[in-house]
């Protein structure tokens, strides 16, 4: 589990799509470590923090075709959402959370999957 703080100053750590990943894929290798560090920072045990492109990567992970369990777009969409949204305790650094979350709203209603979020992701900037 990551330290509170080192040497008097609060650490925050910074999820990549791979932890949220792991956390959220039974069949993904990193399963068992990286649900409990997920749960952790939800419930505020450390400080965590993610970006919006990190979001939309795990989005697209979860709706490719070999994810294990693998999720249709508005299943991947909810888990992204709980993921961040209240009372999660995770903190998205980028200040365009309400773009990121109507992207995945989007995309969900539009049965986009795996790498076309990426795709409709880049057409909205």
């Amino acid at each position: 589990m990551p330290e509170a703080e080192s040497q008097g100053t609060p650490q925050v750590v910074l999820f990549d799509a791979g932890v949220f990943i792991g956390a959220l894929l039974k069949g993904d290798s990193r399963h068992t470590e990286a649900r409990p560090l997920v749960e952790s920072a939800r419930r505020g045990a450390f400080k965590a923090c993610t970006m919006v492109g990190i979001l939309s990567e795990v989005y697209g992970a979860l709706t490719w075709e070999k994810a294990e369990p693998r999720h249709n777009p508005a299943e991947a969409a909810q888990a992204v959402r709980l993921l961040v949204e209240p009372p999660s305790a995770i903190v998205v650094l980028n200040e365009n959370l309400a773009g990121a979350l109507k992207t995945l709203e989007l995309a969900a209603r539009h049965r986009l999957t795996a790498r076309r979020i990426h795709d409709a992701r880049h057409a909205l900037r």
